[in-house]
């Protein structure tokens, strides 16, 4: 490159304009330079090219530096002293020996500036590759002004000339420096541009998630929501992605292809129009004799009349000369579609078609010339005729549907063989053929359709009497070969209704074993379900049993000591009992009075609570548990308690599987067994703690809890509670007590048994006039019905008669055999009469009452014969080491009926303490005796005789668990 230094006797004020002029001519010199060198890098790729457009810039960077000195000389108005080579040669040697220059090549190229003068002379130099830099010195300079215009000027040119891109670079450098810059195809210049190193390689859009397969398969699944980016991928992306069902019904709406009316022309106003004759027109001949089934022969060889009859557009009749001519090329060779079954009959009538073909000339107007353009015309309905099972393949209109549907002519062949052998087959002597519904047909079999007889018979034009033949009975059997077709179709027949019979005996053999092998296995894996249950109920009853035995031994510790109760109010009633008790939540948290033992300041309750709990009821409870030791605070005596200590010492426990089973109607055991949470929690609440449950109706899951938690149960086993709870069991356990009772028989399973016992009653207790019945396992009283037996009883005045002839010997068996027989064949029309059932939901009448009574068992009791009947309750605790004690005991306060309680009156007040403490006693120890241990609730009734004005007493029931009352 070159450098513009001005010369040592310059003055100390340099012109700028001089300055500017060097710098921009410079720089282009340096622009030269550096196309130069790129260039000449390029070399090897091209050779021819790359020279020329070397020597076009080396011619042109000379120019360039000519003119370079005549704008110093016309701006500075000095003379330019050029140096010689060998001067620059030097002065460049010298120059790169430098430290700047070294430092300036180190950091990679860039622009040294300087001054070097005596007086302040500006030096300018621009490197960028190391070439040689021709060294040019200039004169002082003179102090001239420019007007404006021309600075602007100049500046705007100077930037396009700095910018090599610039499309009027080119013309600038030409018309102010006189340099022609060569061109450079388009070409080249993009087959040289190197590949940006920032091109970015790889996917410009992120890839769309896919349905998965079970969401898609899953037809109530919640749909996927859509996005407006989902929206623009389009429907089919949509449907790749399996959002869309791919079997899916899509409406655009709007549609995508709007209709639109369209004009049609008046067929009035339609001329009609002629083939007009072209020179390369060709006209073909069928030959189907043949191998070619076209034969092309040139226009030129046809009668000039007829050309010019056609040319003429006139419709009169040819002369006898053009129809001849017409008659003798309208001749065809013999088809072959009845190679197969043709009769003497045919080959005649293919001798008379050809001799009538020359006699009806007027109707062969319309096929003069057989060219495709002709064929168009031809509007007339050919009439195909398949007779006594051949299809009539020479005849005139035949010939005619054979040229014009030659393309297709195989698929036709096809529906012809078809029609010809329903018509053989059932001895069809005529039939009329449509020849555009054979077509049709012609095209589905193309689309390898099968036609049914239906669609065959449509093509028929005398389809009526054609379908009337096919139709008769026995019809296909009639034509040649029928008895051969009929014994075919006999056997075909029985070998069919031979197999299907062994199919379907078959197919019920195999539905019979596949019945019989699931029902095996069922029962095989039920048995062993059963057998797992038996042993883990084994196992859990020996574990309570063990507990059992532990908590015996260790009673007199833990209940003077800092125990945990753990209270569960279930009902481990019957199924079928808690099946129609439609709120068993309910009276289950009738038991929550349980919280009043924290009156003992050694005992923590946790309270398995059947239904959810609020804020009210806690603050209640809070109160009520409160309430004893505000009372005492107010009879100054120091409470045993303080509120808050009491508050902290409960905690209520809801199983979270109480909505889980809405219709089985489960006990709090059962649920409890299936809440693993609420589980997890009281063991947590009682880790390191004594502590045992405390259960309601003792059930089968108590056990299992127990056995989770690991603490014993204050109670028997549940077969011992169910046993002794049943109103059978309560009887004997009070014969074996040996404490007043009503009279009564208990175990009756069945009619004649029930109406025997019954009869006895009433023969022996002839006082009584109102017996009670009661199912065994029954609650609440709702197993309860009674009946006046003695105001219904025809012969009960009888009976009397009988007893007073008696006497005392009344109470024989041989005495009362007669009036034993009239009250047994009475009993069942007064039963069924004047019974009256206590729970009228459940048992309406006596046959349904009666039903259930000899199913589950139960029991015949006497009716107190007083007016005024007192019925009570006893609450006993037996302890585990034998020792029992009276909890409560209170009078019933009866609601709906004398055989329901509402609640009780605290203290009872109708019986003798000590009466009431020493049948409790001997129930107490029977009890012990049967290791019954726990909550007893004993009902008793009490009532004045009217014969002898005394009390009497009697134990009617016995419950096992704990109960409401307490």
């Amino acid at each position: 490159m070159m450098a513009l230094v001005p010369t040592s006797n310059s003055n100390n004020n340099g012109n700028p304009r001089a300055e500017k002029v060097c710098d921009m001519l410079q720089e282009i010199r340096d622009e030269f330079r550096t196309l130069k060198t790129f260039i000449s890098k390029q070399q090897h790729d091209k050779h021819s090219d790359i020279n020329n457009l070397s020597e076009m810039l080396t011619r042109a960077e000379h120019t360039v530096k000519e003119r370079t000195d005549d704008v110093l000389n016309m701006l500075n108005g000095n003379t330019v002293a050029t140096l010689s080579f060998n001067q620059v040669h030097g002065a460049q040697q010298k120059f790169q020996n430098g430290s700047m220059f070294d430092q300036y090549q180190h950091n990679g190229g860039g622009l040294a500036q300087g001054r070097q003068h005596n007086n302040s002379a500006v030096t300018a130099i621009h490197q960028k590759y190391n070439e040689n830099i021709p060294i040019i010195s200039i004169g002082a300079q003179q102090q001239r002004l420019a007007p404006p215009g021309v600075v602007a000027r100049q500046q705007y040119q100077t930037k396009i000339i700095r910018n090599p891109f610039n499309k009027r670079n080119r013309q600038v450098l030409h018309d102010n420096y006189g340099i022609q810059l060569p061109v450079i195809e388009k070409q080249q210049q993009q087959q040289r541009t190197p590949i940006s190193r920032n091109v970015m390689s790889g996917k410009t859009t992120e890839p769309a998630g896919i349905l998965p397969y079970k969401t898609r398969r899953n037809p109530i699944d919640y749909p996927v929501p859509l996005t407006s980016d989902d929206a623009k991928r389009g429907i089919i992306s949509l449907v790749e992605r399996g959002i869309i069902p791919q079997g899916a019904n899509i409406t655009l709406d709007p549609p995508a292809i709007q209709p639109k009316r369209s004009s049609l022309n008046d067929p009035t106003s339609r001329a009609r129009t002629f083939i007009r004759e072209e020179t390369n027109a060709s006209i073909y001949h069928l030959t189907p004799g043949t191998g070619q089934q076209l034969a092309i022969t040139d226009k030129s060889t046809s009668h000039p009349s007829i050309r010019e009859h056609i040319s003429n557009r006139s419709l009169t009749d040819p002369s006898e000369h053009d129809a001849n001519f017409i008659a003798s090329s309208s001749k065809f060779h013999p088809s072959t579609i009845t190679e197969s079954r043709k009769s003497s009959a045919g080959r005649q009538q293919k001798n008379n078609l050809m001799t009538t073909s020359t006699n009806n000339m007027n109707g062969l107007v319309a096929r003069t010339v057989s060219t495709p353009a002709s064929n168009v015309d031809y509007k007339k309905q050919p009439r195909l005729i398949i007779q006594n099972g051949l299809t009539k393949d020479q005849t005139e209109d035949f010939l005619k549907f054979r040229q014009l549907y030659c393309l297709m002519w195989g698929n036709i062949v096809t529906v012809f063989r078809m029609l010809e052998k329903i018509m053989y087959d059932y001895a069809i002597p005529v039939a009329f053929i449509n020849g555009d519904r054979v077509i049709e047909l012609a095209q589905t079999i193309e689309l390898e359709h099968k036609p049914t007889l239906d669609e065959l018979l449509s093509a028929v034009t005398n389809r009526v009497e054609v379908e009337e033949l096919v139709k008769q009975i026995g019809r296909q059997f009639i034509g040649s070969g029928g008895k051969e077709r009929a014994a075919i179709a006999i056997q075909s027949f029985w070998r069919c209704f031979r197999d299907r019979r062994a199919y379907i005996r078959l197919r019920k053999r195999k539905w019979a074993a596949g019945v019989i092998a699931l029902s095996w296995l069922m029962a095989v894996k039920l048995s062993k379900a059963r057998q797992q249950l038996k042993i883990i109920r084994h196992r859990q009853l020996e574990l309570f049993r063990t507990k059992q035995n532990e908590l015996k031994q260790r009673w007199s510790t833990i209940s003077t000591h800092r125990r945990v109760i753990v209270h569960i109010p279930s009902l481990g009633l019957p199924q079928r009992i808690r099946n129609k008790l439609h709120n068993l939540p309910i009276r289950e948290n009738y038991q929550i009075g349980r919280l009043c033992e924290l009156d003992d300041p050694n005992v923590d309750i946790i309270y398995v609570s059947p239904m959810p709990v609020n804020e009210e009821f806690l603050q209640y409870y809070n109160k009520l548990i409160n309430l004893r030791s505000t009372i005492q605070q107010n009879g100054e005596l120091a409470p045993a308690i303080t509120p808050d200590h009491a508050r902290d010492r409960y905690m209520i426990v809801v199983p979270e599987a109480l909505h889980s089973f809405p219709a089985h109607n489960m006990c709090l055991a059962t649920l409890l067994k299936y809440s693993p949470k609420a589980l997890k929690r009281i063991k947590n609440l009682i880790k390191g703690r004594e502590a045992y449950i405390v259960t309601g109706v003792t059930h089968i899951d108590d056990l299992y809890v127990s056995d989770f938690l690991n603490i014993p149960i204050l109670g028997c086993e549940p077969e011992v509670a169910h046993l002794y709870s049943t109103k059978s069991g309560s009887k004997r356990l009070f014969e074996i007590s040996k404490v007043p009772m009503p009279f009564s028989e208990h175990d009756l399973c069945n009619q004649q048994q029930f109406l025997e016992a019954l009869a006895q009653l009433i023969v022996e207790h002839l006082d009584i006039q109102r017996w009670l019945f009661k199912i065994d396992d029954d609650f609440d009283g709702l197993g309860i019905a009674y009946c006046d037996v003695v105001s219904h009883l025809p012969c009960y005045k009888n009976v009397l008669k009988e007893a007073a002839r008696f006497g005392d010997k009344w109470s024989n068996r041989w005495a009362q055999e007669h009036s034993y027989a009239k009250v047994l064949s009475e009993l069942p029309h007064v039963l069924e009469k004047h019974t009256i059932c206590v729970n009228k939901t459940q048992y309406n009448n006596w046959q349904t009452y009666s039903r259930v009574l000899y199913a589950q068992g139960g029991i015949i009791e006497a009716y107190p014969p007083s007016d005024s009947v007192t019925s009570m309750t006893v609450c006993l605790s037996i302890e585990p080491n034998g020792h029992h004690s009276i909890i409560c005991s209170g009078d019933h306060l009866h609601a709906e009926s004398q055989f329901s309680c509402w609640g009780l009156s605290f203290p009872q007040s109708s019986v003798e303490p000590n009466d009431l403490n020493m049948y409790c006693s001997q129930i107490a120890e029977q009890c012990k005796l049967r290791n019954v241990y726990g909550y007893i609730d004993i009902d008793f009734v009490t009532f004045i005789d009217a014969k002898t004005d005394k009390q009497h007493l009697w134990a009617v029931d016995l419950s096992i668990g704990h109960c409401e009352n307490r």
